[in-house]
């Protein structure tokens, strides 16, 4: 038999045969994927090999043909499920953390920068780990100051953009903590201007904008990050085409850090409702977005953020040509317009208490004829 050391397995593998913690004990049977408790439960018993006669399946596409598609589905959904990060508590504390960050800049005491640093570095591994579940976690609304929730959100959507754009381990935990942080200047802004439900006069606006410069400010001096972080906070309101402020950048003048952040924050900010509007669907965001490009906001960028948002994000609701509501629960790359829904309300108006799945690209005849906003249901 062949041997497998404990630091090799990851959470999701599938071998073709089965593998034993020794020659009477199964660790897992053939075609079912590896969890992470497994390998916990391992490691505490002092366990440093298995083996095994057959070989990891490296994807669906390999599992041998007479296993079936039966067999092909249920491996493909279970690999899926231990891969899902809980991206619904990342969320409530990195609310948290941003909270007590600004309540610490307000009062002047002193921050530990390594809080930071590390919430930076989880969500750089999160996202490697389960990017399509970061994209559907923004869009959820969460208790807590909307700059918090902002703030958690751009950050998880700039580390993706980051790895799309091949960004290093290091130059990664620069964007995610400049991400974290691009607001903490608003903390120097007068709470009545912060927090104006009405339209901003222009020197409540202009003082709006001073947000930057203290963010820079308070990232050098008070946090003791270097210009490479304190940069992004500074720098994430400029345009590309020099519209932007504090400086007035232009082009490549601009830390492509902020930009991607920029970007990120447009998209967060419309996807959230605000007391002087409704929220943007995630769809009308990107193409707001689209429009800015070689003007707002440089191409590269733009592109490189889309790529990773499906027309109709995991999450969404849309409804079918039959007349049917459902929720997209799969993204499907290949095909964008196609993507997998959940049913929930079918043709006939009546909700649906089993669980249904459509593969829109399997059912030919179907097709998504339009979004809808996520709060719908509730108003039938």
């Amino acid at each position: 038999m062949g041997k497998i050391r404990i630091e090799d397995i990851k959470p999701g593998m599938v071998f073709e045969k089965t593998v034993y913690i020794d020659s009477g004990t199964i660790f897992v049977p053939p075609m079912v994927p590896v969890k992470k408790e497994d390998i916990d439960r391992l490691r505490k018993w002092g366990i440093e090999e298995l083996e095994t006669e057959g070989e990891e399946i490296k994807s669906v596409g390999h599992v041998p043909k007479d296993m079936g598609d039966e067999v092909k589905d249920r491996i493909a959904i279970e690999k899926e499920e231990t891969q899902r990060v809980d991206y619904g508590s990342l969320f409530s504390r990195g609310i948290k953390l941003l909270e007590e960050l600004f309540d610490h800049v307000k009062s002047g005491t002193v921050f530990d920068k390594k809080l930071l640093l590390d919430f930076a570095n989880e969500i750089i591994s999160s996202t490697k780990q389960d990017k399509e579940g970061g994209i559907h976690e923004v869009s959820k609304d969460y208790e807590g100051k909307y700059l918090y929730i902002l703030g958690v959100g751009v950050a998880v959507l700039s580390a993706i953009t980051g790895l799309t754009l091949d960004y290093g381990d290091d130059r990664l935990t620069d964007l995610v903590s400049g991400a974290l942080i691009h607001d903490i200047g608003m903390v120097r802004v007068p709470i009545y201007i912060t927090e104006k439900k009405g339209k901003l006069t222009p020197d409540e606006y202009n003082r709006i904008k001073t947000h930057t410069i203290y963010g820079y400010r308070i990232a050098m001096m008070e946090l003791g990050f270097d210009s490479r972080v304190a940069n992004i906070p500074l720098q994430h309101h400029e345009a590309f085409d020099g519209s932007g402020y504090p400086r007035g950048l232009k082009g490549n003048a601009i830390l492509q850090e902020a930009k991607i952040v920029n970007i990120c924050d447009v998209y967060m900010a419309l996807i959230k409702k605000r007391s002087y509007r409704e929220e943007h669907l995630s769809y009308q965001a990107m193409k707001i977005i689209l429009s800015g490009a070689n003007r707002k906001f440089d191409p590269l960028i733009v592109k490189a953020f889309l790529s990773n948002m499906a027309i109709y994000p995991v999450g969404s609701l849309v409804q079918l040509s039959n007349n049917t509501i459902g929720r997209v629960t799969k993204a499907n790359p290949a095909l964008p317009l196609r993507p997998q829904i959940q049913v929930l309300v079918d043709e006939f108006g009546n909700f649906i208490k089993d669980e249904k799945i459509i593969d829109l690209e399997k059912e030919k005849n179907l097709y998504i004829i339009k979004p809808l906003p996520k709060d719908y249901l509730d108003r039938k």
